[in-house]
């Protein structure tokens, strides 16, 4: 019995020590280099690494998914679960601000860039869902500004302005799930070509392995561009900040997670050593 008792504190002890974290898909490599990082300080602390789509992650927390730490591709999502008191008041804090390349397969021989699309040799462009994945809405307003895509004067009930003339950030993304091309005509991408797709990857991690093995072409994030997995196949333009949705990234500690061990990685993402994981992926930093 005692055995019995002694194993189940034991066990009770260890999962203590882990600290569970849900993140945006951009952070793949980066957050996985700054979790080890982190342990190599804090001996016997194990953190636990799910990554995927923003906004399916803050519908999950909502519904109860059991996790210590989120982090955002958008700021939006962890304010939300502050307000509706699933988040430690306060600890909403941003870590980065992302960016997005066009990437493109090498053996296409182009040079990358937004224009580069238009060429014949690109038949299928990868990029994240748009409906959650604040990646594939940054992807299409980039499009968007190069004049790749073109609003369509469509109607969505109770929109207080006409579709074309909404900003950016008064898109109701979550609304869209007809497809891009419900909403915006392709026409400049399909001129002069036998056939285009549009392919979309559930977050922007599947996205950027939908460009390197089915369209050699996607509208990705730097972050995932600068790891060797794609540099090494492809080549990659960085898109000026202006010209798409901003990606202003947060993290945020989930309610009644506020544990020593989660306290420390919290900290530890904005400490100097973190911060300047972050930058070696391509993130730009706060105060940056």
């Amino acid at each position: 019995m005692r055995k019995a008792l002694l194993a189940v504190f034991l066990l009770a002890s260890a999962l203590g020590q882990n600290v569970r974290v849900v993140a945006a898909a951009d952070l793949q490599y980066a957050l996985t280099e700054l979790a080890r990082a982190f342990e190599a300080k804090s001996p016997g602390v194990k953190v636990q690494l799910s990554f995927g789509s923003s906004g399916k992650f803050y519908t999950q927390l909502t519904q109860g998914l059991e996790a210590d730490l989120y982090f955002s591709a958008e700021s939006l999502y962890p304010r939300l679960l502050e307000e509706k008191g699933l988040a430690e008041p306060g600890t909403t804090r941003p870590y980065a601000r992302g960016r997005m390349v066009v990437w493109l397969d090498r053996r296409l021989g182009l040079a990358p860039g937004p224009q580069a699309l238009k060429d014949p040799r690109v038949t299928g462009l990868a990029l994240a869902n748009p409906v959650h994945a604040p990646y594939g809405r940054a992807a299409v307003t980039l499009l968007e500004h190069y004049g790749l895509l073109k609003r369509k004067p469509v109607t969505l009930p109770g929109l207080k302005k006409p579709f074309t003339q909404l900003a950016w950030e008064e898109i109701p993304w979550e609304r869209l799930s007809g497809g891009v091309e419900a909403y915006w005509d392709a026409a400049p991408l399909r001129a002069g070509k036998r056939a285009f797709t549009l392919v979309y990857g559930e977050n922007i991690s599947h996205a950027a392995q939908l460009a390197l093995t089915a369209t050699g072409a996607g509208v990705l994030a730097l972050p995932l561009a600068v790891h060797e997995s794609l540099s090494r196949p492809g080549v990659y333009w960085v898109a000026p900040l202006e010209s798409h949705l901003a990606l202003e990234q947060s993290y945020v500690i989930l309610k009644g997670r506020a544990r020593p061990e989660v306290l420390a990685l919290y900290r530890f993402v904005g400490s100097p050593e973190g911060r300047a994981i972050l930058k070696r992926y391509g993130f730009l930093l706060p105060g940056e």
